[in-house]
């Protein structure tokens, strides 16, 4: 028997982020535009000769489908489709890209950046498709990083080479079965062991784990985790490249470090990852330019000239906006969101200068602005039914998503926005727009919750 259940809304403590975009109407209207007309209709993809994934207009168009643009749902599966064909089918593991506006003529080198993302936006793509094809290929990139780039410690490799040698191409050595291919030799694997490699495949981990509830993937992420701690972490929260750091350290690897820190605690609950995370925010907050923006660098070694101050990159900009945001939602600290308003300042006002594509400001700019998902699971981390309810809450479909796991034996969340009532048994609870669902008890009345909260949020038309 469920216990009675307050007849009103839970309210939130706060009240909310006003919602403010730092573009004008006319800059979002242009950047859309921009966006827009850099898809290839016929074959997918955003670009027209080079053909892979562009992670940020795939996220992008993730979240317009997700808020139901049908537009973005043919986009994003049309090119998820035909970016199967990169995907090595012997080894698993992801091709570089495609040459000659086609997808079938792979450049063969298999590089972190794409395993990570690819591994990723299958397993986000599996969440709001449920298409059985998404979730092989996000097997298929997995069992690659397991097979293929993971040293005997836990930590990943950074890449493998296209050719076996100079006799031996990619196109003549990747149409071999597995047996043909071990016999000629292995193409040379880069067994160096960075920080911001391990960030970006601890992450493309953790979105596989939270589809499938692989128990094997979510520990090869922590122990990856685990050995960049041990190995590449400086004594102030950040992380170093590699054992040598010349030029560094760089905001890179502490960025895909955080990140990858936050994942963790989604998908498991533990909040040592989230003070970990935190530590990496206040070291992040030391690479800032009071100028405007973030550098890529803390140091000029090596640097003469134009280069002697270290460069200020638009994509590391929106992985400082991201991942601040995202860490001022979960910790409730302002520091952070000011660090990510910053960034966004620099962005906004450079952006007119800026000719290509940027799907990653748009989306920093309405994140900014929205909430995420908010889900929160009530209940004790060993008990069966709210284990079941924090795995129902994972595999729901949200790409920009905040889910805990409150065990009052643990004291409150770090962020205690929400009071939740003590209703004597597990219970999930989605919020949005400053208020929070009645509790959910099953998939069913969880998924309803998110669908019901998602109608709350306030219309893109807001942001324009």
């Amino acid at each position: 028997m469920k216990p009675q259940v307050i007849n009103c809304l839970i309210c939130l403590l706060h009240h909310g982020d006003a919602i403010t975009s730092f573009l004008t109407r006319d800059q979002r209207a242009e950047l859309v535009k921009n966006v827009d007309e850099s898809y290839e209709d016929n074959l997918g993809g955003w670009g027209e000769n080079q053909k892979y994934i562009d992670p940020d207009s795939m996220d992008h168009a993730m979240t317009r489908a997700e808020a139901g643009d049908e537009v973005a749902v043919r986009r994003a599966r049309q090119t998820f489709d035909a970016a199967i064909a990169l995907i090595d089918p012997v080894w698993g593991g992801v091709f570089q890209y495609s040459e000659g506006g086609s997808w079938s003529k792979p450049h063969f080198e298999k590089i972190m950046s794409f395993q990570a993302q690819y591994l990723r936006q299958y397993s986000q793509a599996y969440a709001l498709w449920k298409d059985p094809k998404y979730l092989g290929a996000a097997r298929d990139i997995e069992r690659y990083l397991a097979d293929f780039l993971t040293s005997p410690d836990g930590a990943f490799y950074v890449s493998q080479d296209a050719d076996l040698d100079h006799d031996t191409d990619g196109h003549k050595y990747y149409a071999l079965s597995d047996g043909e291919r071990r016999k000629l030799g292995m193409p040379r694997i880069d067994k160096n062991l960075y920080a911001r490699e391990n960030g970006w495949a601890i992450s493309g981990l953790s979105a596989y784990y939270d589809v499938t509830n692989d128990a094997k993937a979510l520990a090869i992420a922590e122990r990856a985790a685990k050995w960049v701690i041990d190995n590449r972490a400086l004594p102030n929260g950040g992380f170093r490249h590699g054992d040598k750091d010349r030029g560094g350290p760089f905001l890179g690897d502490t960025l895909s470090m955080g990140q990858a820190l936050l994942d963790l605690y989604a998908a498991t609950g533990n909040r040592d990852w989230l003070t970990a995370a935190a530590g990496t925010g206040d070291f992040v907050a030391t690479f800032r330019d009071d100028a405007g923006g973030f550098l890529t660098s803390k140091t000029s070694e090596g640097k003469t000239g134009v280069f002697a101050k270290p460069a200020k990159l638009i994509d590391d900009q929106i992985q400082v906006i991201s991942f601040m945001n995202m860490l001022h939602r979960y910790c409730g600290n302002e520091g952070y969101r000011e660090q990510a308003s910053h960034a966004m300042r620099y962005l906004a006002s450079a952006s007119a200068d800026m000719a290509r594509p940027l799907p990653g400001l748009l989306l920093a700019d309405e994140e900014l602005a929205v909430e995420p998902t908010h889900m929160t699971i009530v209940g004790p981390k060993d008990d069966s039914r709210a284990q079941a309810l924090h795995t129902l809450a994972r595999a729901l479909p949200a790409r920009y998503k905040r889910l805990e796991w409150l065990d009052v034996r643990e004291g409150k969340l770090p962020n205690a926005d929400v009071e939740y009532p003590d209703l004597g048994e597990p219970a999930a609870f989605a919020c949005s727009n400053r208020i929070c669902s009645f509790p959910a008890f099953t998939a069913e009345e969880l998924q309803a919750n998110v669908k019901q909260m998602a109608k709350l949020k306030p219309a893109r038309a807001a942001l324009n």
